[in-house]
């Protein structure tokens, strides 16, 4: 029987929401999980090629190979990422998942998906410069200041993405529905971001704990193992977070898409 965790049949209430992403995340997981994965170690592929050359993974703007390594993982995150959502809300809608097919559908509209991003990252950085052009002195109050309207239209724009894999909007088009959703429900997609983030942080802390108190015991000829072992569970962390948010972005896309409808 199909289930209604998306889209959502009446607007749901903050707990309803919660259970909703929750509910989501447990059915997606392990079918989600290899395109998880498969983007966090994307996203971590900078890093890696400093790990593998004997280098501290801090990025080097003036190192061209490091640069082009982190542009084209950044694009298969991305891409990855978009298809995960895809595969999530056939899981949540209870339709059958099988096969690339969210991938392949993805890569079609991966040039609007670019563009999107693109777009996004030119507001913000449109919203930074006047903080990033002044004297050293004010500079940091000056970038203070502006964080508020740079995170004010990163969550206004947080739904472009699913509006063109999901509600199938143009470039533009998604753009500015992602704007109409927020309006008036800013706060509450904020509210629901910031219990995200606590969840996953709460996850990351408990998990560095559990690897720092492992090291410690661990005698020195177990070093490298200690090592494999921290980063594998590194990876996981990322990559179930990385589900989980995917999971609470579309229980709210699919919450503002019903709210709006019934507004009207």
């Amino acid at each position: 029987m199909p289930n209604a965790l998306y889209p959502p049949l009446k607007p749901r209430s903050f707990a309803e929401l919660l259970d909703a992403v929750l509910q989501i995340f447990r059915l997606s997981l392990l079918k989600c999980l290899p395109y998880a994965t498969l983007a966090t170690i994307a996203a971590q592929l900078w890093s890696l090629y400093y790990v593998v050359r004997g280098l501290q993974p801090e990025l080097d703007v003036n190192d061209p190979v490091a640069v082009a390594i982190h542009g084209v993982g950044t694009l298969v995150f991305v891409m990855l990422a978009a298809a995960l959502l895809l595969r999530q809300s056939s899981i949540a809608a209870g339709r059958p998942v099988a096969g690339p097919a969210d991938l392949l559908n993805t890569l079609k509209r991966a040039p609007a998906i670019v563009a999107i991003c693109l777009l996004a990252g030119a507001a913000a950085a449109v919203l930074m410069m006047p903080a990033l052009a002044l004297a050293p002195p004010y500079r940091t109050a000056g970038i203070i200041v502006m964080l508020a309207p740079t995170i004010y239209i990163g969550i206004a724009l947080s739904f472009a993405v699913p509006a063109l894999m999901l509600a199938r909007k143009g470039v533009l088009g998604s753009i500015a529905y992602s704007f109409r959703l927020v309006r008036g429900n800013w706060w509450r997609v904020a509210a629901m971001y910031g219990v995200g983030m606590g969840v996953i942080l709460t996850l990351w802390m408990l998990v560095a704990t559990i690897i720092a108190v492992a090291s410690t015991n661990d005698p020195a000829d177990d070093a490298a193992i200690s090592r494999a072992v921290s980063s594998a569970a590194v990876l996981a962390v990322l990559a179930i977070g990385l589900t989980f948010y995917s999971a609470l972005t579309l229980a709210l896309f699919g919450d503002l898409e019903v709210r709006r409808a019934t507004s009207r």
